[in-house]
C-alpha cells in the first residue's frame, strides 16, 4: 500500500508540475502578444492590412537612373518621371500580388531626346508581390519594360529595347499604398516610399546586351481621388 501510495504521489506531482509549465508556457505567449499589441500602440501606428483583393492604385514615380552605355565619361544620367497602375490580385495567407496594368515613365536628355519606358507588348515578368512582416509590409516589385529612345545623336529613331530580364525593386511599407508625393517650394519632391533596384537592370535584343540602367531607385507614391 506504501509503495503504491508513493507511486501514485509522484504521478500527481509529475501532473501538477506539467499543468504548471503549460501555464507558464500561456502566461508567456499572452504576455509577449500583449507586449506586441502594445507596441503597436505605443507607436502610435495602425497594425499593417493587406489591401482588398480587386483594389486598383495609381501611382506617382520618380526615379533617376545612370545610362551605362559605349560613351566616353560623364555617362548620361536619365531623370524618370511617371505613373504605375497597380491592382491587388489573389495571393496567399500574408501576401496578395499586385498586377502592373499600366506603367510608362519619361525622361529628356540632349543625345537621346525623349526616353520612354513602358510595359512590353507582351508581359514577361511575374506578379510582384506584397507581403505581412514583422516590420510591417514587405513589396518585392518585379517588372520587364520596353526601353525607347527617340534619336541617338543626329541619328533619328525611335530605338527601341526590352529588358533582358524584370527589374527587380524592394520597398518597405507601414500601410499600403504608399503616402501620396508632394512638391516643396524648391521643386524638389517630398512623401512616397522609395523602391530600391536590386540589380542592374541589362536591356538590349534577344540576349544581346546594349546597356543598363544603374542606381534606378524610384519614389513611388498614390495619386488621390
Amino acid at each position: 500500500m506504501i509503495v503504491g501510495m508513493t507511486s501514485s504521489l509522484s504521478r500527481r506531482r509529475l501532473l501538477s508540475h506539467a499543468v504548471a509549465a503549460a501555464g507558464m508556457g500561456l502566461l508567456a505567449t499572452g504576455a509577449a502578444a500583449t507586449r506586441a499589441a502594445g507596441a503597436v500602440q505605443s507607436s502610435g501606428q495602425a497594425p499593417p492590412v493587406l489591401p482588398t483583393i480587386g483594389q486598383q492604385f495609381t501611382l506617382s514615380c520618380i526615379g533617376g537612373a545612370t545610362l551605362v552605355v559605349d560613351l566616353p565619361p560623364p555617362l548620361p544620367t536619365l531623370n524618370f518621371t511617371g505613373s504605375r497602375v497597380v491592382r491587388v490580385e489573389v495571393g496567399g495567407a500574408d501576401f496578395v500580388r499586385l498586377r502592373t496594368v499600366n506603367f510608362v515613365m519619361d525622361a529628356e536628355h540632349p543625345l537621346f531626346g525623349k526616353v520612354t519606358l513602358r510595359l512590353p507588348d507582351i508581359a514577361s515578368s511575374p506578379d510582384s508581390l506584397l507581403q505581412l512582416t514583422p516590420n510591417g509590409l514587405t513589396e518585392t516589385w518585379t517588372q520587364s519594360m520596353t526601353l525607347t529612345f527617340q534619336r541617338s545623336g543626329d541619328v533619328e529613331g525611335p530605338f527601341s529595347y526590352e529588358t533582358l530580364e524584370p527589374g527587380k525593386w524592394i520597398a518597405d511599407h507601414i500601410l499600403f499604398p504608399p503616402p501620396p508625393q508632394e512638391m516643396n517650394p524648391g521643386g524638389s519632391s517630398t512623401g512616397g516610399t522609395k523602391y530600391v533596384l536590386q540589380a542592374p537592370i541589362r536591356y538590349g535584343h534577344d540576349s544581346t546586351q546594349a546597356g543598363r540602367l544603374h542606381g534606378f531607385d524610384v519614389n513611388q507614391g498614390v495619386i488621390l481621388g
